[in-house]
């Protein structure tokens, strides 16, 4: 992977972080490149210390920031792979749909 694959992820953070990628392929561009690339981790990570990290300490809370980066990765990957099997039962369905509308069709006509 290049530098510039390095740098549009990283233009993603700050919109992964507020929970702002909107449709599915962002999401899916943004994980995988945060996860195979390791510059791209280690930004992701800073970032989250910085935004969230200064929260916490304002707040007086405990934290374990990079366990929770893990798991909200791990959450948007699960949030996809649902949206995933729910487009492709989608799929079945109108399929299906259609299947049995041109069997009706066909019985009717002849």
């Amino acid at each position: 992977m290049t530098d510039l694959d390095c740098k549009q992820t990283e233009k993603l953070i700050p919109q992964f972080l507020k929970d702002e990628l909107d449709n599915r392929t962002e999401k899916k561009f943004f994980l995988f490149r945060c996860c195979s690339l390791r510059r791209c981790l280690e930004e992701l990570s800073i970032q989250f210390l910085v935004t969230t990290g200064m929260q916490r300490l304002e707040n007086g809370d405990t934290f374990d920031l990079n366990r929770e980066l893990r798991m909200r990765i791990d959450t948007e990957k699960r949030h996809l792979h649902i949206l995933s099997s729910l487009q492709h039962g989608l799929y079945a369905t109108e399929a299906m749909a259609i299947l049995a509308a041109t069997m009706i069709l066909t019985m009717v006509v002849l």
